[in-house]
């Protein structure tokens, strides 16, 4: 898997997913085999967009992955590309209909992006998956919006998923991950 770190890249028809995939859960994995099935289909590049998620964690807050396994586990399911983008300050206050233009077309040339339905984007999180569908006609890629995955009548989630290593559920965490903790 080529993996890309920084700003400073062009690249070509890509089918991309984006997000913090801390600990590969069965959430993820429907959404990752979706981005290969695609890019089987249409002959597109996999790709995994993904920010330094210790930007999002709350410092009490435990990784179910490194960095490092994620890499291993994106690797291992086939994707062909990870990109390990900053969250700066630039990047924190673009606008949804900037980081469209200027990230998925312009920088990716992305043909399709796949999604949760639980999606959101841009400058204080203002985007969702409508707003997504809105920018990819405008700028020419295909949405695919992925309904949550649920486990014994709950969403899937890295935070339940946590929640439930800390209340000794190894067996639930177990199961809701792709791979074991």
């Amino acid at each position: 898997m080529d993996i890309i770190v920084g700003k400073e890249f062009k690249l070509n028809n890509t089918c991309v997913t984006i997000g913090k995939f801390d600990g590969i859960h069965i959430g993820h994995r429907k959404i990752l085999d979706t981005v290969l099935d695609l890019s089987k289909q249409y002959e597109y590049v996999s790709t995994v967009f993904t920010f330094d998620f210790s930007y999002f964690s709350r410092d009490d807050e435990k990784r179910l992955n490194t960095h490092e396994e994620k890499i291993k586990l994106l690797s291992d399911m086939g994707i062909e590309r990870c990109i390990d983008y900053p969250f700066d300050e630039e990047t924190k206050n673009e606008s949804p209909e900037e980081f469209a233009g200027k990230i998925l077309k312009d920088k990716l040339d992305t043909k399709a992006v796949v999604v949760g339905d639980n999606f959101r984007f841009g400058r204080g999180a203002a985007g969702d998956t409508s707003t997504l569908e809105e920018l990819g006609t405008k700028y020419g890629f295909k949405v695919y919006v992925i309904p949550m995955v649920e486990y014994e009548g709950s969403q899937v989630s890295s935070t339940r998923i946590r929640d439930e290593l800390k209340a000794g559920h190894t067996a639930e965490a177990k199961h809701m991950l792709s791979e074991f903790y």
